[in-house]
Order: structure tokens, then C-alpha cells, then sequence
């Protein structure tokens, strides 16, 4: 009779646990395809590149595809580039190479239009609601809240990144930003059990790691964090060491393939200007040919200036990057965080604590060490985790407030429904804004740079006088809009686009809108001896192209 009664108990575990597992799976996978749909319906907002990293990796994608390796027509920036140059070129001595591998997937299917891309980024992105749901999850049970207020808590986290604005807009313009959160939420939810020693965990954090990566080079600061939870959960030295080694060979060998190949086209395994972008002294020398980002440079603004960038930085990281493009939800979540550190403590063995751990190390390295870069992005384009975490920090603190308001009010009913209810309702308003903002935006840029391509040069202007490349200050858009080499337009005196233009034995200059002096110094009668402004038809107001005179090569 014992026995019996044993092995039914037996079987009847066995089966609530694989209907958990089914439970489990199904609701992961409602997940997946609400946030497919809203990943589709913002796509089809936005028909142009948000900026040329959107396009150049939509470039690299398609170079990829027609059968020209992994390559771009146009210099960026000048960090490998030095003379004799050639055209295309390889991609990526600056950035990571994932998103366009994602991009390349549908177009190697249906074609290498700009829409195409944006399918690959949309069932990419659509990872992320149940990813959140996951992280959701652990944190409800960590916190042990009751079964009605955790499924709210729970699906109310899918349901809002699948409408986050900072996450869609990322969608809709490929780049760095999808895959190196959806990376680092999958990280960071391995990491609770690797940190208790589970192999298969461990494995899942270096392959998670290698991968976000290969997305953005903040995936170090994801491996640190992971570190210190080893050590913070274990008290021990060897462990962690042993842990995070076996996760860092992991992650490199997802990463080696990328290194050798770079190290057989430029040389060095590492991408390049890492140091030059934390020497900034303003983001226009990203674009630098002569007058390149030095230590004594830096040095030489002063300690006041240092001091006043890094605070600037940490400003605009906290309220353009998070609570304006979040809104609401974000100031929630954070507040959410504060008052969950005064009253808990530092707890990092949860998924949710070490995904916000992760935001939190990245939000300050890319602030302090790279204070004038992080403004143009560094940021804005590697705070996907972050965003997870305040959303699902957001969430807790609603329903918290509800659960008080709730007892306050004698309430017979747990109403848990409300938190992510109002969540939704503020967060929808953004999102239709900040998609129309950026279809608006996408096509203008679309518009004036077709108009830029499009006109009419003199007809006594002989073709073989544009056999060299275009100096521009829009390089990326318009060596895709006119299949023509171009390189970045430095944003230094005369002097130095003249010697840039005999390096690459450039042809023409094409500035597309007026930026510092340009282009009015080329105007000068110093400069017009050696560019000679071209009175072009169709050209948009304040753009102007410059011919390279013979006489100065």
C-alpha cells in the first residue's frame, strides 16, 4: 500500500511538473508573438535609416549579401584608414559586426531593401517580452508575492517591453542596440544558477556574453558584474575565479572567429579609436583626420572641464537616455530601485538585481570614462538591459502602491490588474509620438539626402573628375544613395581637408548642411584656389559641393 500510494504521489509531481513546463512554454511563447506584432506595427512607421550607424549596418548587411564580403563604400571615421585606401572596404574596425549578420538573414530570403532588414531586428526584438516575463518571474518569487499580484506583475513585464519606446525605436533603425540587449537580459538571467555551480548555466552566460559582444563592446562590463555575484554569493575567491574563467573561455570562443578576422584584415584583434573616444574633447572629432583625440589633449582642458563633461554626461545619460525616452515608467522603476535598496539591501542573486547591477556599471563606466562620446550614444545604445530592469522594477513598485492603496481602502478584491493597466496607459501615448517623431525625421533625412544625390552637376564637369571618392559630411548615406566611394568630412580648417582630399586623391566635397564653419570656409579666397564651389542644381538650402582643383593635388 506504500509502495502504491508512492508511486502515484510520484506520477502525480511528475505531471504538475510537465504542466508547469507546458504552462511555462506557452505563455513564453504568447510572449514571443505579442511582441512580434508590435515589433512588425512600429516597423512599419519607419522606411529610412534613424542615422548612418543604422546605415552602415544596413550596408554591411547588403555588401554581405550580393557576394562582396563584409564591406562599406564610405570611411566613418579614420581609425584604420590610412592611405592607400580601397574601395569597398571592410566593415567594422569601430563597431560590432552582429547586427548586421541579423540584418542579412531576411535579406538573403527577400531581398536587400531597407524594410527587409527590418524584419530581422523585428523577430529579433520580439525576444525581449518574454525575456522580461522570465526576469519578471524569478523576481516575483524571490519576492514571494502572491499568486494574483505575481501574474500581473509577471505578464504586465512582457506586455510593457513589448511597448517600450526606447526598445522599439531600436527596432525600427538596425544597429547595435536589439542584439546587445537582448544578449544581456539572456545573461543575466543564466546567471542564478551559475552562480550556484550549474554547467549548463555557466556554458549559457559565456555564449550569452560572447554574443552581446559581438554587439557592443559593454558586454565587459556585464562579465565584471557577473564576477562579483560569483564572489558575493559564495564568499570565495577560487570560485568565483573558477566560474568566471570557465564563462569568459566560453564567451571568447563565440567571439574568436570575429578576432581572427580581424586580425587578418586590420591587423589587431580589437576594434579601434576605443582609446580616441575616451580622449574626446568634443564628438566632432570622431571624424577626425589631423587634429586626432590625444591624452594631452584631454589633459589639457583642465580638470574643471573634465569634471563639468562627466557631470553633463551623467545628466543626459539619466534624463535624455532613460527618463525621457521611457517616461514615466522609467522614474517609477528607479524610484522603485531606491526605496528596494533602503529597505532590502544589495541583493545580487536574482536575475532582476543583476540585470539592473549590469545597467547600473554601464550607466557609470560610459558616463565617466567616455563623458563626450556618451552623449552622441555610448549610452543611449547599450542601455537595453537597463531598460528591462526598470520596467520590471516599475511594475513592482505599482503594484506595491496598489497592494497599499488596497488594504487603505479595505478594498475586497486584490485589483492587482491595475498596476500594469496604468503602466500601459501612460506608455502607449509615447510610443505613437515617438514612432511618428521618428518616421518624420527618417523620411526627411531620406528627402534631403536624395535631393543631395540627385542634382545636377555642371555638364562641364568631366566624369573622370569624380573618379575619386566624395569627402562628405554624411559619408554613409550617400555611398549607398549614389553606389560612389565616400569618406567622412572632418570637421577641422582648410588646411586639413586639403591634405585629406590629396591623401585619398578625392574629387569632390559635398557638405549636405551647414556644420561649424563648413561650409562657409571653403568659400574663403584662401580655399577657393583649391575648391572650387559647383553652382549645382536641385541642391537643398544651406548644402553646397566643391570640386578638387587640379592644380592643388
Amino acid at each position: 500500500m506504500n509502495a502504491t500510494t508512492s508511486m502515484m504521489a510520484g506520477t502525480s509531481a511528475g505531471v504538475r511538473s510537465s504542466v508547469r513546463r507546458w504552462s511555462v512554454a506557452l505563455t513564453a511563447a504568447a510572449m514571443y508573438g505579442m511582441g512580434l506584432v508590435a515589433q512588425l506595427a512600429a516597423v512599419t512607421f519607419v522606411n529610412n535609416p534613424l542615422s548612418e550607424g543604422s546605415s552602415y549596418y544596413v550596408a554591411a548587411a547588403r555588401n554581405l549579401v550580393e557576394g562582396h564580403g563584409l564591406t562599406v563604400n564610405a570611411i566613418w571615421s579614420y581609425a584604420y584608414a590610412t592611405p592607400p585606401v580601397f574601395f569597398p572596404r571592410p566593415a567594422f574596425e569601430l563597431w560590432q559586426p552582429l547586427g548586421s549578420f541579423i540584418v542579412a538573414v531576411p535579406m538573403a530570403i527577400f531581398g536587400t531593401s531597407f524594410d527587409t532588414g527590418q524584419i530581422g531586428f523585428a523577430f529579433l526584438g520580439a525576444l525581449l517580452a518574454p525575456l522580461a516575463w522570465l526576469v519578471a518571474r524569478d523576481a516575483a518569487q524571490r519576492l514571494a508575492l502572491p499568486e494574483r499580484r505575481a501574474q500581473s506583475v509577471t505578464l504586465g513585464a512582457g506586455v510593457l517591453t513589448a511597448l517600450s519606446t526606447p526598445l522599439l525605436l531600436a527596432a525600427v533603425a538596425p544597429d547595435s542596440t536589439l542584439p546587445f540587449a537582448v544578449g544581456g537580459v539572456s545573461a543575466c538571467l543564466f546567471v542564478p544558477r551559475a552562480v550556484g555551480g550549474d554547467r549548463g548555466a555557466i556554458v549559457g552566460v559565456g555564449v550569452t556574453l560572447g554574443l552581446a559582444y559581438l554587439a557592443r563592446m559593454e558586454a565587459v562590463w556585464l562579465g565584471g558584474v557577473f564576477v562579483v555575484a560569483v564572489y558575493l554569493a559564495t564568499r570565495s575567491v577560487r570560485r568565483a575565479a573558477t566560474l568566471s574563467v570557465t564563462a569568459a573561455v566560453v564567451a571568447a570562443l563565440v567571439a574568436a572567429p570575429w578576432w581572427l578576422r580581424n586580425l587578418a584584415v586590420f591587423g589587431t584583434p580589437l576594434p579601434g579609436q576605443l582609446a580616441d573616444n575616451a580622449f574626446l574633447t568634443r564628438n566632432e572629432q570622431i571624424f577626425a583626420y589631423l587634429d586626432r583625440p590625444t591624452l594631452d589633449g584631454f589633459l589639457a582642458q583642465g580638470p574643471a572641464t573634465i569634471a563639468a563633461n562627466v557631470g553633463g554626461a551623467l545628466w543626459h545619460d539619466l534624463v535624455d537616455v532613460l527618463l525621457i525616452s521611457a517616461g514615466p515608467i522609467a522614474a517609477i522603476g528607479l524610484l522603485t530601485v531606491v526605496v528596494g535598496l533602503r529597505r532590502r539591501g544589495v541583493r545580487p542573486t536574482g536575475a532582476h538585481a543583476v540585470l539592473l547591477g549590469t545597467g547600473a556599471v554601464t550607466f557609470v563606466a560610459t558616463s565617466v570614462l567616455f563623458p563626450v562620446a556618451t552623449v552622441w550614444g555610448t549610452f543611449e545604445h547599450a542601455a537595453g538591459p537597463l531598460h528591462v530592469g526598470l520596467i520590471v522594477a516599475a511594475l513592482i513598485g505599482a503594484d506595491a502602491f496598489v497592494a497599499r492603496i488596497r488594504a487603505w481602502r479595505n478594498w475586497p478584491r486584490a485589483n492587482a490588474w491595475l498596476a500594469p493597466a496604468a503602466l500601459a496607459l501612460i506608455g502607449l501615448p509615447i510610443v505613437a509620438v515617438a514612432l511618428v517623431g521618428a518616421a518624420n525625421s527618417a523620411s526627411d533625412d531620406a528627402r534631403h539626402v536624395s535631393l543631395v544625390s540627385t542634382a545636377e552637376l555642371p555638364n562641364s564637369l568631366a566624369c573622370g573628375a569624380c573618379d575619386g571618392p566624395f569627402i562628405t559630411d554624411r559619408p554613409v548615406w550617400l555611398a549607398d544613395a549614389t553606389n560612389h566611394a565616400t569618406i567622412a568630412l572632418p570637421d577641422e580648417p582648410v588646411g586639413s581637408i586639403l591634405q585629406l582630399a590629396r591623401d585619398f586623391h578625392a574629387s569632390l566635397v559635398i557638405v549636405t548642411e551647414p556644420r561649424g564653419m563648413l561650409p562657409a570656409e571653403l568659400r574663403t579666397p584662401g580655399a577657393a584656389a583649391c575648391f572650387v564651389e559647383l553652382p549645382t542644381h536641385g541642391l537643398p538650402s544651406g548644402s553646397a559641393i566643391f570640386a578638387f582643383s587640379e592644380s592643388c593635388r
